[in-house]
């Protein structure tokens, strides 16, 4: 009986995002836009706990250097960028390899093809700035078929699918966790980009590097492979612009040198990484996802 409530469940969300999306499809993106930071700012106002994480985490990275007004606008614009990304997400049917171009400018994307000229693939690291989930169509429609990505599935099918959907139209494919390492380099083997969003706290397995001022759990995963099979690492990043378009940054491609201390090397270019997105956040601190309790797990925890 609980499964039989619990497919029904699926099938109720399921059918309600679908009909939302379909709604936003029909606005004009402008009016779109403004429900998507309406539903963002309900968030903000209705969703305690995330609300105080996320000025938790402005504190932590910030610290005196902002009044505590200052946090809660930064906070409010970070749930408004979520609403807005969430929206745009949902509209992503209408974007095609042809206009997607309208919407979006590409700084870097010379990284990328020279990054694949050594036949090794690429690492990309991803964070959650900006509409991150427009990434994977950028990287789809800048390197046809060959962009892939990690990806956690959900435990509803019919949302997955469909959520699924809407990140491969423009050819990137996604990997399920469940299968990444196999995966991933068969990927790299065939010359092909591999991103990571990996700004998130990583757990007790993660590598615990200086972020923001304060240690945290990093994801080991795109360090670990780079210097185990020699491919370039880049980062990469999605900054929403003041007429909520979009601009994509490509890193120059960071070539891995092991030494004889591999743990030491892990932390040497997840730290390279995590700097990089940090001058962002500095610079744009509204667009970061500061939502997610990103110092959950601290070294004397497991250490």
């Amino acid at each position: 009986m609980s499964s039989e409530r619990n497919t029904w469940k699926d099938r109720c969300i399921y059918w309600i995002v679908a009909a939302f999306g379909g709604w936003c499809r029909c606005l004009p993106k402008k009016w779109a836009t403004r429900v998507g930071q309406g539903i963002g700012l309900l968030y903000y106002y209705l969703v305690k706990k995330r609300r105080e994480i996320a000025l938790g985490n402005l504190q932590i990275a910030f610290g005196t250097d902002l009044t505590t007004l200052q946090r809660r606008q930064i906070c409010k614009a970070s749930f408004t960028n979520v609403g807005k990304t969430c929206v745009e997400f949902l509209r992503f049917p209408k974007l095609n390899a042809e206009n997607i171009w309208d919407h979006v400018t590409v700084e870097g994307r010379e990284n990328l093809y020279t990054a694949l000229e050594d036949g090794k693939g690429a690492i990309v690291f991803l964070a959650h700035f900006g509409n991150w989930e427009l990434l994977s169509l950028v990287y789809g429609a800048l390197i046809p078929d060959r962009a892939k990505a990690i990806a956690f599935p959900l435990k509803n099918d019919l949302l997955n699918t469909y959520l699924w959907r809407h990140r491969e139209q423009l050819s990137l494919k996604l990997i399920p966790r469940n299968r990444a390492v196999r995966e991933t380099l068969r990927a790299l083997k065939n010359n092909q980009a591999i991103g990571f969003f990996a700004d998130q706290n990583a757990g007790p397995e993660g590598v615990f590097v200086n972020f923001l001022g304060k240690s945290a759990s990093a994801v080991r995963g795109p360090a670990v492979l780079a210097l185990k099979t020699g491919a370039p690492l880049i980062f990469s990043l999605c900054i929403r612009q003041p007429d909520d378009r979009h601009h994509v940054y490509i890193s120059p491609a960071v070539q891995p040198k092991p030494t004889d201390d591999f743990e030491r090397d892990v932390e040497r270019y997840t730290t390279l990484m995590l700097k990089q997105l940090e001058t962002y956040i500095h610079k744009y601190p509204e667009q970061w996802l500061w939502l997610h309790n990103r110092w959950k797990t601290q070294p004397t925890e497991d250490r």
